[in-house]
């Protein structure tokens, strides 16, 4: 997998998701366009992943490091990095790695603590007493949960104080979050939290959308009619109004982090409801459509696109392309009638403006390229290797004046270190301690020569740093 774009991805949801929030806090929230924020907040975390995924410029490559050249057994001297440092090529991986390995873990237990409690809750209203109502299930908590609601299951606290016509209410707001499917709605957002954790956004998203559902519920409990109960309720109170019943029920005590999939009727932000229920004024139809200029505005961002007119290619430039389709078909056609000669590298053709096809033999490089460990690197990376691999000898003199060694040794053509030697020495304890750092490398691949693998003399300086 291309970490680098999986970071370009993630990061790339951080401005659109975080817009779309600051969207509904700042304009649509006090508005009672209730079924339009729902689907605005439902939909933000898929347009926030599908954005950065348009189609964008490719990203400039990094310049590449000359590789030097050497005769097969030419002696070669690394340069030198503090002991412990790491090749930049391999610390860039090992990072990418690790935040991979980070982001996976965090999507696992996202996903996992999701099951986790679904499954609980399940379990739990089958063990309590049961009512099947029709469309509902009305489960008897005794007081081990609030009046709540998960999927078609109302979850009732008979043990609460409530009026036959307060009674009446709560069960409405608890059938509109049945029939309107919010447990889904919660399930959906807490899916994106767990696949996009790392964004702050997506976790300010599940409260929104709660307090979107409880304006709807509310919306439709606050205009039932009141009416007989269908299980007895507990001694009265009164209430009244709708408003008053919010307010009084607003102190008991919500569930723990172990039900945060529910539903509670006893929702925080209880002033902010009320409000709204005696909220009479039109809805701003203006700022619903706000949403289209910051969709166009993220996305224009995230396209980054040049509105630069092509050039057309040259007539030579028309040609050059039309030679290499030409002369890659005759190649094909070669290959399929069994001629294997055209897989020697070493084989060139050519077609010139006339159409005639010459077909020439380069001669072989006699380049060399140096042996590289796994994962690549060059040269940094193998002087990183041994030097993080050395360990300081205890009790030891310090090193001599300089703390600078150089051993040679050879890379086969296997790949593995051979012939160690220290031409340089710091103190006899040091180099011992040099010659098993160099024992301890992986194998390597091995220089190359026309494609085939010869041995290698490296000469690589080691610096000591002076023990306190």
């Amino acid at each position: 997998m291309n970490y680098t774009n999986w970071l370009l991805w993630l990061g790339g949801t951080l401005l659109p998701l975080g817009l779309l929030w600051a969207l509904w806090r700042l304009a649509l929230r006090p508005e009672r366009c209730y079924g339009y924020n729902r689907a605005l907040l439902l939909l933000a975390p898929v347009l926030a992943a599908a954005l950065p995924l348009l189609p964008r410029p490719a990203l400039p490559a990094w310049l590449a490091g000359a590789v030097a050249t050497s005769s097969p057994v030419a002696a070669v001297t690394l340069p030198v990095l503090p002991v412990g440092a790491t090749a930049p090529h391999a610390a860039v991986v090992a990072s990418g790695w690790w935040l991979l390995g980070l982001y996976a873990a965090g999507l696992a237990l996202g996903l996992g603590r999701l099951a986790w409690q679904t499954g609980r809750l399940w379990r739990l209203a089958r063990r309590l007493p049961r009512f099947e109502l029709g469309d509902y299930a009305l489960v008897q908590t005794g007081g081990r949960l609030p009046t709540s609601t998960f999927g078609r299951v109302v979850f009732w606290d008979e043990t609460t104080a409530l009026a036959p016509a307060e009674a009446t209410a709560v069960l409405a707001h608890e059938l509109a979050h049945v029939h309107q499917r919010h447990t889904l709605d919660v399930l959906w957002l807490q899916l994106w939290r767990a696949v996009l954790w790392p964004n702050p956004f997506v976790h300010l998203l599940l409260p929104a959308l709660r307090l979107t559902h409880e304006l709807l519920a509310d919306q439709a409990a606050a205009t039932v009619p009141t009416g007989p109960f269908p299980l007895p309720a507990a001694p009265a109170n009164s209430a009244d109004s709708y408003a008053t019943l919010l307010a009084r029920l607003a102190a008991r005590q919500l569930a723990g982090p172990a039900y945060s999939l529910l539903q509670p009727f006893a929702f925080s932000s209880t002033l902010t409801r009320i409000a709204m229920l005696q909220n009479q004024f039109p809805v701003r139809r203006w700022k619903q459509w706000l949403v289209l200029p910051v969709v166009a505005a993220v996305a224009l961002v995230a396209c980054q696109k040049t509105n630069e007119p092509v050039a057309p290619l040259s007539k030579e430039a028309r040609f050059t392309s039309l030679k290499a389709n030409v002369m890659e078909a005759i190649r094909q056609d070669s290959l399929r009638n069994g001629n294997q000669g055209w897989r020697d590298p070493n084989l060139q053709l050519n077609i010139d403006k006339d159409g005639n096809v010459t077909i020439t033999h380069r001669a072989p490089s006699t380049a060399v390229l140096i042996p590289e460990l796994p994962g690549g690197g060059g040269a940094e990376a193998i002087v990183a290797a041994i030097q993080h691999n050395i360990a300081y000898p205890k009790g030891s003199a310090p090193p001599a004046p300089g703390n600078r060694s150089f051993v040679r040794f050879v890379v086969g053509a296997d790949g593995k270190a051979q012939q160690i030697k220290v031409i340089k020495s710091v103190g006899p304890a040091y180099d011992a301690a040099l010659v098993a750092a160099i024992q301890q490398l992986p194998r390597f691949a091995p220089a190359q020569k026309a494609g085939q693998p010869v041995p290698f003399d490296l000469t690589v300086p080691v610096q000591f740093a002076v023990q306190p």
